[in-house]
Order: C-alpha cells, then structure tokens, then sequence
C-alpha cells in the first residue's frame, strides 16, 4: 500500500500565491550572502544606530571588527529564520502577503536584538544621560527601537528588493526557455492555469504535471520539477480546471483527483476497482469512480505510452 501522503494546509489570507523560487533553498542562500554583503557595507560607510558612540576611544578597526560581528548575528537569526521557513512551506501553503509579513517579523526581532545589545555594552545608559531632560529607561530603549528597526529595514529592504528583482528575472527567463525549446513537448502542450477570478498563476508543460487534486476551494497540481514531485496551490474548483483541461491528456477519474494519462503506462483491475501504474516513482494510490470507468479506458488508449 502506498505511504500516505501529506497535504499541504492552505493559509492565504490573499489572492497573491508566493512564488516559488523565492522559497528554494538555493535562491534562499544567494539572498541572505547578497544582505550580508550589502549590510556590511552599509554600517562600515552609514555607522547606524550612533554605535561609533558605544564603546569610547573606538579605532576604525575596531569598530569594523564589531559592526561585521554586528552584522553576522543578524545573519545567523536571518538564516535560522529561513531553515524555518523552509519547515513550514513544506507543509503550509502560505501567499505572498505571509511572505512578507515573516519578513517584517524578522526585522522586528534584530531590532530587539540590537537594542539588547546596546544595553549589554552600556550605551542605552549613555543615551538617557546625553538628553536633556535625562529620559526614562523605557523612553531611551523606545528611541533606540524604532532607530534600530529603521535602520534594520534599509539594510534588509533594499538587498531583499534588489535580490526578488534579480530572481524574477531569472525565473522569467527560465519558463521563456522551457517554452523555447519545448522541453518535454511542443507549444500547444504548454498550459496556463488561472485562478477562480480568472487570473493567471503558473504555466507549465503539460508533460510535467503528474496529476491534480482538489482540497476544499483549492486545487493541489502535483508536477516534476527537476525530476523532483512539487506542488502548486491554486484558488479554484476540480470541475472548472476539468473543464478548462477537457482536451487535454488530463482527465478526471473521480471527483477529488485529475491524472496525466501522459505518465499513466497500466491500469489494473482488482475486485472490481482500476488501479494506475505511473511512470513516477512515489504516486500515492489515486481512486477511480465508476462514472469515469468508460472516459478513463478512453483516455488511457488515446494518451498513454508504453513504459
């Protein structure tokens, strides 16, 4: 019996899914050495927060010494925050609006973390004492918060903002080769899936796609990507997709699952019940309703290819 598999919990509180080369883990690594890069150059030349004031008599070597320390802690948050990221969209299928707002978290905590920091060296003392009137301890660490968190966004912001440009880009120009080229098929195999308002959210081979499966108001496509089983969540109903698909090698066998007929190689009767046989390796067991008996048979001669 094939191992169960895990549906992912759909958690949009928007129309906007995330894109996902912002999520693997290649990209995610290139991203966070682009911010250090960036946020090392921007405390050594901009020297945010005063902190040339939080240690006296500071050489310019000392002080790069303790701003690259500065910058690397956040580094590590940064990338402990993204290994859990990476956790999390593995079972949760999140949007970009979760996206971002996980970002905005995360500059949040280094603020907290700076301003700890500050305290631990003495400054946030010096900061009450320099104002006159002397201010209190909790308007002190509320200044220093929102200067640490300003600065914070502009040395996240601007690389993540240059880093998803980049990346787009790239993924752009990667979907215009697989086009190009054809890949697995030529163009008119080439399918665009919408959402239930209409809008267009993926387009992919229709070779790649293993096969498709509704969840509520969502539907879960199960495609190869790299000869590696991903998924893509999409806003809208089986039947409409169905409907869209109609002429394609993706037909429906039951009223919770789509297969490819493409990767289809056997059906097998047992007590009555068809089974498929896919050409992927890992397939869960997918259910066959006896309305489709007659379509599948149809499908199966017409798309299917030997193993």
């Amino acid at each position: 019996m094939a191992e169960k598999e895990k549906i992912k919990i759909n958690m949009h509180f928007g129309n906007k899914v995330l894109p996902a080369y912002l999520t693997e883990r290649g990209n995610v690594v290139r991203m966070i050495l682009f911010t250090t890069f960036f946020s090392l150059l921007f405390i050594n030349i901009f020297r945010p927060f005063n902190s040339e004031s939080w240690l006296p008599h500071m050489t310019s070597y000392e002080y790069f010494k303790y701003g690259s320390l500065l910058v690397l802690i956040g580094m590590v948050v940064i990338s402990l925050s993204r290994v859990l990221m990476n956790l999390v969209v593995k079972r949760v299928s999140i949007g970009t609006i979760e996206y971002f707002s996980w970002l905005f978290v995360e500059i949040i905590i280094l603020a907290a973390l700076y301003v700890l920091i500050a305290y631990e060296v003495g400054f946030i003392e010096s900061f009450m004492n320099d104002h006159n009137p002397q201010l209190t301890m909790s308007e002190a660490v509320f200044s220093i918060f929102k200067t640490a968190a300003a600065n914070t966004s502009c040395m996240l912001a601007i690389p993540y903002i240059i880093s998803v440009l980049y990346l787009n880009n790239e993924d752009l120009k990667r979907q215009l080769r697989e086009s190009s080229h054809g890949m697995c098929g030529s163009g008119k195999d080439y399918l665009q899936f919408r959402d239930d308002k209409g809008e267009m959210r993926i387009s992919m081979m229709s070779c790649n796609i293993i096969y498709i499966e509704s969840s509520d108001n969502y539907v879960n496509i199960k495609y190869l990507k790299n000869n590696v089983l991903c998924d893509f969540v999409l806003r809208n109903s089986l039947k409409k997709i169905a409907d869209e698909l109609a002429n394609t090698s993706i037909q429906r066998c039951h009223r919770s699952f789509m297969v490819n007929f493409e990767h289809v190689v056997s059906l097998k009767k047992n007590n009555g019940e068809i089974f498929f046989e896919f050409d992927v390796q890992g397939i869960k067991e997918i259910p066959v309703s006896k309305t489709y008996n007659d379509q599948i048979m149809s499908s199966f001669m017409k798309y299917s290819h030997p193993a």
